[in-house]
């Protein structure tokens, strides 16, 4: 069970999915008669689980539906509609004689709603994606629950977390019997291992470069160094321009030009401010 939770959560899904090592840090294969004790590197598995979800996780969400958010639930949820009906009423006081009168007739899981009060109360969900591209953006979700995981139909791993963290969550049902538990020892593991992983992997010192570039007719270049996903490309000037540079292939320092920055407002030469990427030990989690 997690260290972040006590429970199977997110972070102990992640748990391998960049391969496995014993305690010594060797590579090994999980199930290995000869390993009794498989541990991973909380970095790789990250880079898996990035490259196998696209850099993407789900939750359900209950949203409550109102004539101003139709579209937007119908957009995030595959299984809610609507009809917008539009009524001529009888109406004296106006020179045509009649008013229109809107009204939505709503689908949810195949089933028709004509009373918003009641299918609010019923209850729709909708999907939510939450983006991450640095492990920074990933531990906060450490403590989720993992509800749901599949391969999709382009071999994409799908992952839906739970929709509040299940420390905060077994809190609060604690404080409504009239008793604490043991969140803030919960929240100070995450805590700690914040300050652990910034200090391990978000400390550019030493790696910082800065160099001049000519970029080709396809508006890219190559750094000499392979470059840290971890942090931005940024331009080293203070010309205005219209994008910062684009990250192409990080280990191997492609960069391109975006057509606007080539052609109007920084031209074909131009410096560049990067992090240089380091070899990763492996730590064990």
């Amino acid at each position: 069970m997690s260290i972040y939770s006590g429970k199977y959560d997110l972070a102990d899904h992640i748990a391998g999915q960049g391969g496995w090592f014993n305690k010594e840090g060797k590579p090994v294969e999980f199930g290995d008669k000869d390993t009794y004790v498989f541990c991973s590197d909380e970095y790789r598995d990250f880079l898996a689980f990035k490259k196998k979800t696209g850099g993407v996780i789900h939750q359900h969400i209950k949203v409550e539906v109102t004539p101003w958010n139709l579209d937007f639930i119908k957009e995030h949820c595959k299984d809610f509609d609507y009809i917008k009906n539009v009524e001529k009423v009888p109406d004296n006081r106006t020179k045509e004689g009649y008013r229109e009168k809107t009204t939505f007739t709503y689908y949810y899981w195949k089933q028709e709603h004509n009373d918003l009060k009641k299918l609010n109360k019923q209850g729709v969900y909708i999907t939510l994606d939450i983006h991450f591209n640095t492990i920074l953006d990933l531990i906060p979700y450490y403590p989720y629950l993992v509800g749901v995981c599949y391969t999709d139909n382009d071999g994409r791993q799908v992952v839906y977390i739970s929709n509040q963290s299940f420390v905060i969550k077994e809190r609060n049902e604690m404080l409504r019997g009239g008793f604490e538990d043991l969140w803030e020892y919960y929240n100070k593991k995450l805590q700690d291992h914040y300050r652990e992983v910034v200090l391990r992997y978000f400390n550019p010192e030493g790696r910082e470069h800065i160099e001049e570039l000519t970029f080709d007719e396809n508006r890219q270049s190559k750094v000499s160094k392979p470059i840290d996903e971890n942090f931005d490309v940024e331009w080293d000037t203070n010309k205005p321009h219209w994008t910062s540079p684009k990250v192409i292939d990080y280990d191997k320092g492609i960069i391109e030009m975006s057509e606007e920055d080539y052609n109007y407002y920084l031209g074909k030469t131009m410096k560049v401010k990067y992090v240089e990427k380091k070899e990763h030990e492996v730590h064990l989690w």
